[in-house]
């Protein structure tokens, strides 16, 4: 065998053997600390066909304008790609200098789930909250509570667009953030 043969047939089996490993884990669960906030890489790490933010999707974090102490709201993380077969997200909430900010919340425990790494949590997809909600579209419903001390939170969000074949190719990696400010004092 040609040395450029056995190098391509390596890379092929490496590939595999990723897309395989890689694929099992993160459609049931995302490892933790992948917001692309605060230092943190993105799903871009193991999911790297294409540039973030590319391919003509979007992701958006819909939340209130601002927050009242230990308030409870219902955020919804929303991806949109075109084409998208399946998908994931994982979210966190921390104050500036990165520590946790309030409590996350799964609303709907057969799409989502809560991890906890150091200090942090993570809420992201499972399994089954990899499907579509509608053509293109997926969308993950997420009960925040504000913290009880005020300041600006900061949400990283970072979303798999993927085409469905289980493997780290061919997927579009998304990522966005938000900062809420506490309600003014009257």
């Amino acid at each position: 065998m040609r040395t450029g043969s056995a190098i391509a047939v390596a890379v092929a089996i490496a590939l595999l053997l990723a897309s395989t490993v890689d694929g099992g884990t993160t459609r049931d669960r995302p490892p933790p600390a992948h917001t692309g906030g605060f230092g943190e890489p993105t799903c871009a790490q193991c999911h790297f066909s294409d540039p973030v933010n590319s391919g003509g999707g979007s992701l958006v974090i819909d939340a209130p304008a601002s927050y009242s102490a230990a308030g409870r709201y219902i955020l919804t993380i929303t991806l949109i790609h075109p084409g998208a077969r399946a998908g994931g997200f994982e979210m966190a909430a921390r104050f500036a200098d990165g520590t946790q900010a309030g409590e996350l919340r799964s609303t709907d425990t057969t799409r989502t789930d809560v991890t906890t790494a150091g200090d942090v949590q993570y809420i992201h997809h499972i399994y089954d909250g990899t499907d579509p909600v509608a053509p293109d579209t997926l969308r993950w419903l997420v009960e925040w509570t504000a913290p009880e001390r005020g300041g600006a939170v900061m949400f990283h969000a970072a979303a798999n667009a993927a085409d469905g074949d289980d493997s780290s190719l061919g997927d579009f990696i998304y990522v966005t953030s938000l900062q809420l400010s506490p309600e003014k004092q009257k």
